[in-house]
């Protein structure tokens, strides 16, 4: 996948995730229905701590180095301490912080090289696979969740 495919990618499954939420209302997109009795608004927390990460280790290879990534150590435990981290926050500083993040991650990627992309040394795949597994493909994933529990009427 080229940087220019990738960006796309990235603010089309965005924009594509944003649709699906503003199918919600606010009680809604708090109600726990989801697997794991999560919410939208825990989802949406999610995938800002993911790009969040993501943006944080890009930026590493970015400067050309290579990231130490604790998070992916034991993913399950790093998103019970996320959620439990944003548990209290309001619907607004979620979406805040998922607007924050995303735009981070989209800066360090344009800064890339296509080799950069292309790299499969640093993470064990190519860097652009990474980066489309916390963005593009984590926003599919995540509205399709979404999109079955609209279905089922929760």
């Amino acid at each position: 996948m080229t940087k220019q495919e990738l960006l796309d990618s990235m603010r089309r499954e965005r924009a594509a995730f944003e649709v699906t939420v503003a199918m919600l209302d606010e009680s809604q997109l708090a109600d726990p229905s989801l697997d794991g009795d999560w919410s939208v608004k825990d989802v949406i927390a999610h995938l800002a701590a993911w790009e969040g990460y993501c943006a944080g280790w890009i930026d590493v290879v970015a400067g050309g180095g290579s990231p130490e990534r604790p998070e992916v150590a034991d993913t399950d435990a790093t998103n019970a301490r996320d959620y439990a981290a944003a548990k209290e926050m309001s619907l607004a500083d979620v979406r805040a912080t998922l607007h924050r993040s995303h735009d981070a991650l989209l800066r360090v990627t344009e800064r890339l090289s296509e080799a950069d992309l292309a790299d499969e040394k640093r993470f064990g795949w190519a860097t652009w696979a990474m980066i489309d597994g916390n963005s593009g493909e984590h926003y599919r994933e995540h509205a399709a969740q979404i999109e079955r529990s609209i279905a089922a009427g929760s």
